[in-house]
């Protein structure tokens, strides 16, 4: 396997012991329920066994209100309330934290209601004094979020609402969850903005905690040209991205084995920077004259050639320098090389954008 042009790093899984280097604990989540009251108040999720604590203890502003009765038994718990900002143009949570630490920082609304208004709000979400995302909601019952990695560079966080029209602000849930400051999602500068963390299975569940330690949320993804394979065989994931085993043991491969696979997708601001970080495990077993076999492009340019996914282990390639491109639009294609005999696979992909703050 040759990288033609520097741009990925690979990690390639050597310890086939199937256990995750993290113990499965919550040890530094931050799971606030917005609006829980009273503020002493804590529960633990049903269906994900994270333990949810009101936000009481984070801001001493805002009004506690619930999502109309009749969509709670649609959405998980920390849903269920919302904490609203009536008043102020600024309304901010504030976190005591440790310098130089990565943060993986989730912010959830749910309109549902709540004020018996009917009214979608808009408004924006900043950490500390930079916008970090607005928020126009589309449907009363649908939720919402939005989720960065964030290097801290003092010793202490605000989120904060921020009014921008009309209707008011409100937040259902916030999360943080700290990553390896050293290791994975490193950029050369700023923050990393979510765009798409996706998985390739036919069935409609997303991934979040416990199946992923660090609680990243996956999204199943599979188009009409592309079909799904997967295998019940546990899966080497413990590199330093910890990919989920259901994550692992799913791949997406073109529909026409003879023909490239390909993924597209674009930014909203055409001279954005993404980094991208793409997940391969090798799911079948091959007979002896069976090779998987492919070349990656990105726009139409090699970037990496005669790549093999490692058998029953996750491999790691991402981007060590940011990506652009001229009209905001961005493509990767895997072509079978003509050593192959089977159809390029992936397993997982995971698209950021870069905010600088």
């Amino acid at each position: 396997m040759k990288a033609l042009n520097g741009g990925f790093l690979l990690l390639i899984i050597a310890l086939a012991n199937f256990q995750s280097a993290h113990s499965q604990d919550q040890s530094g989540f931050i799971s606030l329920d917005c609006g829980l009251v009273p503020k002493d108040t804590t529960y633990v999720e049903r269906t994900t066994n994270i333990t949810y604590v009101s936000d009481g203890a984070h801001i001493d502003s805002g009004v506690a209100r619930r999502i109309n009765v009749t969509l709670r038994t649609e959405f998980q718990q920390q849903l269920w309330n919302v904490r609203s900002f009536p008043n102020g143009q600024r309304n901010c949570y504030n976190f005591n934290l440790t310098k130089n630490r990565k943060y993986l920082i989730r912010v959830f609304f749910l309109y549902g209601n709540y004020d018996g208004l009917n009214q979608l709000p808009s408004f924006d979400v900043h950490i500390g004094r930079t916008k970090w995302t607005s928020v126009s909601l589309q449907e009363v019952g649908r939720s919402f979020f939005d989720e960065i990695i964030h290097v801290l560079t003092q010793d202490r966080l605000q989120i904060c609402l921020v009014k921008t029209g009309e209707t008011t602000p409100f937040i259902s849930s916030l999360e943080l969850r700290p990553l390896d400051s050293n290791v994975t999602y490193v950029s050369q500068s700023g923050s990393l903005m979510l765009v798409a963390r996706i998985y390739f299975s036919p069935t409609p569940s997303f991934i979040r905690y416990d199946e992923d330690i660090h609680d990243r949320i996956w999204w199943p993804f599979i188009n009409a040209n592309t079909t799904s394979i997967s295998t019940d065989l546990p899966v080497a994931t413990s590199n330093s991205y910890d990919v989920p085993q259901l994550v692992a043991k799913t791949a997406m491969i073109p529909a026409n084995p003879s023909q490239p696979l390909n993924i597209r997708w674009s930014l909203d601001e055409i001279n954005a920077q993404s980094y991208i970080y793409l997940h391969f495990a090798e799911i079948q077993n091959l007979e002896a004259n069976e090779i998987r076999e492919f070349n990656i492009d990105f726009n139409g340019l090699p970037w990496f050639s005669f790549f093999r996914p490692s058998k029953v282990g996750i491999t790691t390639v991402f981007t060590r320098a940011a990506l652009s491109s001229p009209d905001g639009i961005f493509s990767l294609t895997f072509t079978m090389t003509g050593n192959s005999t089977l159809p390029p696979l992936i397993n997982g992909l995971e698209i950021y954008k870069v905010l600088e703050i």
